[in-house]
């Protein structure tokens, strides 16, 4: 086993290497991922309050007819859910509810790009990081070995450094965990309002429904 890993030594070397690459690569693309998934949070989100409101009054008042869509609206969730119910009024309401829950369902895989990505990194780089410190750590024996036992201080050197891949490992985890869960929250609030305004919706399909005079 001894002469595996002496044989193997350079190797070994150069993934313990590869191994911090890859983790300080995975450090940069999961702020990279993270401002990307924000950004477009911030523009989804739209200003959910002026539809709940509209949508309220329009409920005492002339339905759905006074509401007007802007090209700004159109980028957000909730101006797209109001056009969707404002292209389906003639629909009963139950057509019309599976209208939205295809929406949503086309909605919400927009809005998880990205976090399967971050939940994978969070979940995974303290392994990473462990590996490479094992590696290290059979490198570093390996030498004291070699030197016939008078490295020691070159061998806490290089175990020091090992100990680095986890150190590094764990960096890459807890920031991708946090930015994980904050974009998740986001997506469900965003979400949550979307549905509140398509229940907004539904009620006054259902309103013009038994209001109709019957023939």
């Amino acid at each position: 086993m001894v002469h595996i890993i002496e044989n193997l030594a350079p190797i070994l070397l150069l993934i313990e290497k590869a191994v911090l690459a890859l983790l300080v690569f995975l450090e940069a693309a999961v702020l990279a991922v993270f401002l990307w998934r924000f950004r477009s949070y911030t523009k989804q989100q739209g200003n959910a309050p002026k539809w709940i409101k509209a949508l309220t009054q329009g409920l005492k008042q002339d339905g759905l007819s006074a509401v007007s869509l802007t090209e700004a609206d159109m980028l957000t969730m909730p101006g797209r859910v109001v056009k969707t119910g404002l292209d389906n009024q003639s629909l009963p309401p139950e057509a019309m509810e599976k209208v939205f829950e295809v929406q949503e369902s086309m909605e919400k895989r927009t809005l998880d790009q990205g976090l399967s990505f971050l939940g994978t990194v969070g979940a995974n780089a303290p392994f990473l990081g462990l590996t490479g410190t094992v590696i290290g750590i059979l490198v570093a024996f390996d030498r004291f070995a070699a030197s016939g036992g008078r490295g020691s201080t070159e061998v806490m050197v290089a175990i020091s450094q090992a100990l680095v891949a986890t150190a590094i490992g764990l960096m890459v985890a807890i920031p991708a965990v946090v930015f994980y869960n904050i974009l998740r929250n986001r997506s469900k609030r965003i979400l949550e309002e979307a549905r509140e305004i398509r229940g907004l919706i539904l009620a006054q399909s259902l309103r013009a429904v038994f209001s109709r005079p019957e023939a």
